[in-house]
């Protein structure tokens, strides 16, 4: 009995990284739990691994696509998102999360997240991310990002993932990432340009 590690190459297409200086060396095994099998997970995703057991997890995240107010239950982000009903989710560390009852995906450009308490307001083009606890002042991150996905991965059992430690990436052709997920990665930079 082996690893039965597999490997689907999905691509978007389109660059994600400028520079790519240094991986985490072997290659991991996704850590699917919560995540929809057959969705993929896009390069630049915030990743956590753990070099004793060769799996690695996601940071959730998903990229606010219109402006909500201060009382808002209905956020529109971008689709792509790996979140799913049940996550608690937030938009600042110490702030507020709270689980995801619904989500709306019949929208052609964006889902809508519903949640049953507010999380406070939230701007176009910021990240809303996944939240290991839950409360009025509870936000914080699920996972603790060492590094960036390195290549669109196909989420199944078994997939193979590479992680990026250091490097540049399009910031805006990788998925949203909170401020404090990028202050844990400080030797991947977030290029503005396009």
């Amino acid at each position: 009995m082996g690893l039965q590690i597999k490997k689907e190459v999905v691509s978007s297409g389109v660059p994600v990284f400028q520079t790519v200086i240094e991986t985490a060396q072997g290659g991991f095994t996704l850590d699917n739990t919560g995540i929809t099998s057959g969705a993929t997970m896009p390069a630049g995703t915030p990743m956590d691994y753990d070099e004793s057991t060769r799996k690695a997890k996601p940071l959730k995240t998903a990229e606010v696509y219109e402006n909500a107010g201060g009382s808002a239950t209905q956020y529109k982000v971008k689709k792509g998102s790996l979140l799913a009903v049940g996550d608690y989710v937030a938009s600042a560390e110490g702030g507020a999360a709270y689980a995801i009852t619904a989500i709306d995906a019949t929208g052609a450009d964006y889902d809508v997240l519903t949640v049953g308490t507010t999380i406070g307001a939230a701007t176009a083009g910021a990240a809303l991310f996944q939240s290991s606890a839950t409360g009025a002042s509870a936000a914080a991150l699920a996972v603790t990002p060492k590094g960036l996905l390195y290549q669109d991965t196909m989420v199944e059992t078994g997939a193979d993932v590479g992680i990026v430690l250091r490097g540049t990436l399009y910031a805006r052709r990788a998925p949203a990432a909170p401020a404090e997920a990028k202050t844990a990665m400080p030797l991947i930079i977030y290029s503005q340009s396009f």
